[in-house]
C-alpha cells in the first residue's frame, strides 16, 4: 500500500489545514491496521481513538501525540500541523517509504520480526558473497 512521492506531496500540501482527525485516519489507513490494533500499540483505548477520529476530542494531549510518533515513527510536525513528511526516523536519512516500512515492521509480532530479520540477513550474506566474488575476479585480473 506504500506512499508514493507524488501522493505524499499532494496529501501533505493539501493537508495543512485539515484536522488531526483527518491525519490520524490517513495514518491508520496507510499503516494498514485496525483502529483497535492502533489503539493497543499506543496504549490507548479504541474508544479514545474513535473520539479523536470523530472530532469529539479535537485536541488530545502531548502524551497521545508522543505515543503515535514513538510507536509508528511519525513526524511530530506532520501529525500536529500536517506539514512535512508523514514518517520520520530520527538520526537516519530514510525516505518516507523506507520509514513507512520501519513503522510497519514495528507492528509485527516479535516472531514475525525475527523472520524478516532472517530474510534480510540471507540477502546480506548473498550480497557479500557476490561482492567478494567480484573482488576476487578483479584481483585475479590485476
Amino acid at each position: 500500500m506504500g506512499i508514493d512521492p507524488v501522493k505524499n506531496f499532494f496529501y501533505s500540501y493539501n493537508n495543512v489545514k485539515k484536522t488531526l482527525a483527518d491525519r490520524l485516519a490517513f495514518l491508520i489507513s496507510e499503516l494498514g491496521i485496525m483502529q483497535r490494533d492502533f489503539a493497543h500499540k499506543i496504549k490507548y483505548t479504541q474508544a479514545y481513538i474513535s473520539m479523536v477520529l470523530s472530532g469529539a476530542k479535537p485536541s488530545p494531549g502531548s502524551r497521545f501525540i508522543d505515543a503515535i510518533c514513538r510507536e509508528f515513527s511519525v513526524n511530530p510536525e506532520w501529525i500536529t500541523t500536517g506539514k512535512g513528511e508523514v514518517f520520520s526516523i530520527p538520526d537516519l536519512p530514510l525516505s518516507s517509504g523506507k520509514a513507512e516500512i520501519m513503522a510497519k515492521f514495528r507492528l509485527l509480532p516479535e516472531d514475525k520480526q525475527r523472520v524478516v530479520e532472517d530474510i534480510i540477513d540471507g540477502f546480506l550474506q548473498k550480497s557479500m558473497v557476490c561482492d567478494n566474488s567480484e573482488a576476487m575476479k578483479k584481483k585475479k585480473r590485476l
